[in-house]
């Protein structure tokens, strides 16, 4: 009886600990304290909190011999599973995009793609066809922020010239970098790792029959939506738009296809049955006809490889930022295991009817909430990834049913969230503020959030 209670003591302790730190770090995110920080602090405080109650940070055979240090060594040993795991990869996908953005040849290609809208005569067509546009440009520029500069600077002037309104272009492109099934995203790479599959597989065979059918539902949605809030308010909207033109048609044509080129070569051998072809193989390969192209248009091998540190840079960005942000929140969750708080919530998981449901719920409004205060619920996502294929056995669900409905929200609740960098950056460039923004794409969103888990549930 005294062990029952001392255990249900226990584990009251653990669950009210967990809670004041959950709730120290909303309160912080809220203001906007640097979100990796955050994650960092709530992790070491979990794993302080755990020393304190007599748990054990490392088994004895890979712990420091100091149970303090063992808190640091859990953080330093999750770097390094990281840079030698998909994070590596990770690393060299930035390096490429930060190449393409030197070389100017993103530039092109959104100009390439972008083009053929001003010969589209029916209005009406313009913004779903260009969101689909959007769409496909977010698989070759995974970064939301790049690729909403670029088209604000390219299709935004073409679009409006054509008599689309500024709001509805800049809610568009707000949209567009969310969903989209690509093998080259941070958050794809991430996911297929944690479900052990590759990540070719996890894209084609089980994102892709959720993301694609959604694109095209908010496409239709953005059509009906975006003209009806036309009728309900029209003003002038000054806009403040970089100049592209000018260099990128000084670019060859072929410039366009080199930041597609790693997708493409992944499209063409992931239907070669012989051939196992990695990211990383093809990352290289694709910088070295980068290169080469460089070299070949300035004919000087100097000049042609002048930027190649811009690769480098890229790689040290994708470290201070998704690496860093999946480490901190993989931090957080190894408070939260060795506190015990994962195993409170299996049991817990265990005990309710339509488990499956409501932990899919659950896992979708704490991306939406952490995503509105913060600009993204990427970090959370990361966090609970690898928890999931454990979750979802317990609840007698796939794992991946109950991974891809969250991925989405996460992505999704950067277009309705007023600090998003997405939305702050399209809003500031059109001169006008994100709640306007955001009442443009919020109806959009939310359809694709609901569809998200409908059609999880109904396809996987």
């Amino acid at each position: 009886m005294l062990t029952t209670c001392k255990g249900k003591g226990e584990k009251m302790s653990e669950l009210i600990i967990a809670l004041i730190v959950i709730i120290l770090a909303a309160y912080l995110i809220k203001k906007k304290y640097d979100i990796k920080l955050v994650m960092f602090g709530s992790g070491i405080l979990l794993m302080l909190s755990a020393l304190l109650m007599n748990k054990v940070i490392l088994p004895s055979e890979s712990s420091s011999g100091v149970p303090f240090f063992d808190i640091f060594k859990v953080m330093g040993n999750l770097f390094t599973k990281q840079l030698s795991g998909a994070s590596f990869t990770l690393l060299l996908l930035f390096g490429y995009t930060a190449y393409m953005k030197a070389i100017r040849a993103d530039e092109k290609t959104v100009s390439v793609l972008s083009a053929p809208l001003k010969h589209i005569k029916i209005k009406a067509l313009l913004i779903p066809i260009f969101y689909l546009i959007g769409n496909f440009l977010c698989i070759i520029i995974p970064s939301s922020s790049s690729l909403s500069v670029m088209l604000m600077a390219t299709a935004f002037p073409i679009l409006t010239s054509a008599g689309v309104s500024p709001l509805a272009v800049g809610a568009v492109i707000a949209t567009s970098a969310t969903i989209a099934p690509t093998p080259l995203g941070a958050d794809n790479l991430l996911a297929s790792e944690a479900l052990g599959l590759p990540v070719t597989d996890y894209v084609f065979n089980y994102h892709a029959k959720i993301s694609i059918p959604i694109i095209l539902m908010m496409a239709i949605v953005h059509f009906i939506w975006q003209k009806r809030q036309d009728h309900l308010e029209r003003s002038e909207i000054t806009s403040t738009l970089p100049k592209l033109k000018e260099v990128t048609d000084q670019l060859p044509m072929f410039y366009a296809i080199l930041p597609m080129l790693p997708l493409l070569l992944m499209l063409i051998f992931y239907f070669v049955s012989d051939v196992n072809l990695g990211i990383s193989e093809v990352i290289f390969f694709s910088l070295m006809v980068s290169i080469l192209c460089e070299v070949i248009r300035m004919r000087s091998f100097q000049k042609g490889t002048a930027e190649i540190q811009a690769f480098f840079n890229g790689m040290g960005v994708g470290l201070t930022t998704v690496v860093a942000q999946v480490v901190a929140a993989l931090t957080f969750v190894e408070g939260l295991k060795i506190l015990g708080v994962i195993d409170l919530m299996g049991e817990v998981i265990n005990h309710l009817n339509a488990a499956g449901l409501m932990l899919t719920l659950a896992f979708c409004l704490l991306a939406l909430f952490v995503g509105l205060l913060s600009g993204s619920g990427l970090a959370i996502f990361y966090a609970f990834v690898e928890l999931m294929p454990s979750f979802a056995e317990s609840v007698g669900i796939s794992a991946i049913s109950l991974a891809i409905p969250m991925q989405f929200v996460s992505h999704l609740v950067k277009s309705i969230s007023p600090v998003s960098p997405t939305v702050i950056i399209i809003s500031s460039m059109m001169n006008v503020s994100p709640v306007r923004l955001i009442k443009r794409t919020i109806v959009p969103v939310l359809v694709g959030m609901v569809l998200s888990i409908v059609l999880t549930y109904v396809i996987l």
